[in-house]
């Protein structure tokens, strides 16, 4: 079984627990993210992570987007440990060639 990385990013405590416990499964492989991650993605030989969890309260609104954008392949697991919710962001994207691209779109995010 391949391992997926998981990233941690800042120095949150409660951020920190949740790595300490996917540690615990099997199918991952933890890694605490220190300083900027455009530095940490550059580093020869670091774990480039599948996946980089983050607290939504301490980073700047426009960092998910910076971060999808350049790096569409990673997952990004924003957490808000006050209201117990968490915002997953992808990096899909898809043709806007035509408006009916547009509203299949829109269509298939509608509940």
């Amino acid at each position: 079984m391949k391992k997926r990385t998981v990233a941690i990013y800042g120095p949150n405590l409660v951020l920190s627990t949740i790595g300490a416990c996917l540690q615990q499964k099997p199918e991952f492989r933890i890694v605490r993210i220190e300083g900027s991650i455009p530095d940490y993605l550059k580093k020869k030989g670091a774990a480039r992570p599948e996946v980089i969890l983050f607290d939504l309260m301490t980073v700047q609104s426009h960092f998910a987007v910076s971060l999808m954008h350049h790096h569409p392949e990673i997952k990004l697991i924003g957490v808000d440990l006050t209201g117990h919710k968490m915002l997953v962001f992808s990096g899909e994207s898809s043709h806007l060639l035509t408006v009916e691209d547009l509203v299949t779109v829109i269509g298939e995010n509608s509940g």
